[in-house]
Formats: structure tokens, sequence, C-alpha cells
């Protein structure tokens, strides 16, 4: 009789606990202040071994002048942005780079291995996105938005000297 008095306030507790917690997700907007024309994106590898990176393009026009864009989410990475604003519209430029990694010395005698960095944890986007998929994130005086894109569309890789 105990234990099951000890059970039933466990499991209250518990739901209790799960109440309070809450999951990160973020709401995507259907509709926009501004519309996409193309989306883009390609591959690039640099001349030297282990340097690559990843390059997006989102052309839009807009409805409503007062939007800012601030970053784009995409392929688990985040994109500071590089806004360029035309007569017809804006280009939003996101670039994710990649260095060849520093060697790490491995020995059977930790002692050996003194200057090795620990991993870093990659931080995750706040999102599930496919390959293709992208967010844009947004303001409209000062209130964040977020908005999904699909079908970002692939362009060839570029190899650089």
């Amino acid at each position: 009789m105990k234990y099951i008095k000890t059970l039933n306030i466990f499991l209250f507790l518990v739901v209790i606990s799960l109440s309070f917690t809450q999951c990160k997700t973020q709401d995507v907007e259907d509709k926009v202040p501004f519309t996409i024309t193309e989306k883009t994106y390609f591959y690039w590898v640099g001349g030297k071994k282990g340097t690559n990176g990843t390059n997006i393009e989102i052309v839009g026009t807009y409805k409503s002048m007062n939007v800012s864009f601030s970053k784009i989410y995409f392929q688990d990475h985040e994109y500071a942005i590089a806004t360029e604003l035309n007569n017809n519209g804006f280009i939003l430029k996101g670039n994710f780079s990649e260095f060849r990694k520093k060697d790490t010395n491995m020995h059977l005698t930790g002692v050996k291995e003194y200057g090795n960095e620990a991993p870093k944890n990659e931080k995750k986007i706040p999102f599930d996105l496919q390959e293709n998929e992208a967010i844009i994130e947004y303001s409209i005086n000062g209130k964040v938005f977020y908005h999904k894109l699909n079908t970002v569309k692939q362009l060839d890789t570029v190899n650089y000297p």
C-alpha cells in the first residue's frame, strides 16, 4: 500500500514537472510582407585541402518597406546575412565556411596528447529542416518572425584554385 502511494506521488510530480517544460519551437509564418522570386545555394571548395563552404542567395520583392532580415537557417547552420536592396526588392546572401581542422595528436600515453583541443559542440539550429529547406528570420517594427522556404535549388559546385 505504501509502495502504491509513493508511486502515485512520483507520477504526480513527473506530470507536473513535464507540464512546466516547454519545447523550443518557433512559429513559422505563412503570410509574409515580401515575395521570394528565387532561392539558390551552391557548395564551394577552396584551393587548400579542407577549405570549403556553402553560399545561399534569396531574391525577393517587398510588399512593405519596414521589414528587416537578420538570419537564414539552412542545412543545420545559422547564416548571418548581407542584405542588398535595389529598386525592385532585395537580395539576401549568406555564407558558411569550413576550414581545415587542426591535427589531433593521438598516442597511447596521454602525456603525448597534451595540447589537443577538446571537441566543440556545434549549436543546433531551432528547426528541423530537410536538405533543401531554409528559414528566413525577419522582423517588423522589432517583432521577430520566421518564414520557411521549400525547394531551395542547388547549383553546381564551384572549385576555387
